[in-house]
């Protein structure tokens, strides 16, 4: 049996320690994902939930759901269909929010998550969101 020499394992169990670990990520199906905005609305922030083919959330206005596929060999890709919407009045900056929202969404082809955040990335830009348990929601 070869020795490793104890400097070499030191600094070996050094680096290894040094390594901040990461959560696991929160599952994708199930988990309520808050947007993450620049410039908060006031009022209920906008999210999304993913379950059984079906998106389900509020983009700051309207509530909003659609169907969606994804792959199912863990490439992380997704395709939403056409986002029904209500047709709620609101101010300008939340109406702002809810159009740019469903744009992105609405042009997504890919996602990504780590611990509680997640990333939806298409043509039309990028979202950022936060996994937020039910203790953490707003009254």
């Amino acid at each position: 049996m070869k020795r490793i020499p104890p400097l070499l394992l030191a600094a070996a169990l050094a680096a290894c320690a040094a390594q901040p670990k990461q959560p696991p990520p929160r599952p994708f199906a199930g988990t309520r994902w808050d947007v993450v905005l620049e410039l908060p609305v006031a009022g209920e922030g906008p999210w999304v939930r993913f379950g059984d083919g079906r998106m389900e959330g509020f983009a700051g206005c309207n509530r909003i759901d659609a169907r969606y596929v994804q792959d199912s060999v863990g490439a992380h890709a997704i395709a939403i269909g056409r986002i029904r919407t209500g047709t709620h009045a609101c101010n300008r900056s939340a109406q702002a929010a809810e159009d740019g929202i469903l744009g992105v969404l609405q042009s997504v082809s890919s996602y990504s998550i780590t611990g509680d955040a997640m990333s939806m990335t298409g043509s039309a830009g990028t979202l950022l969101f936060r996994a937020v348990s039910a203790a953490e929601r707003k009254p």
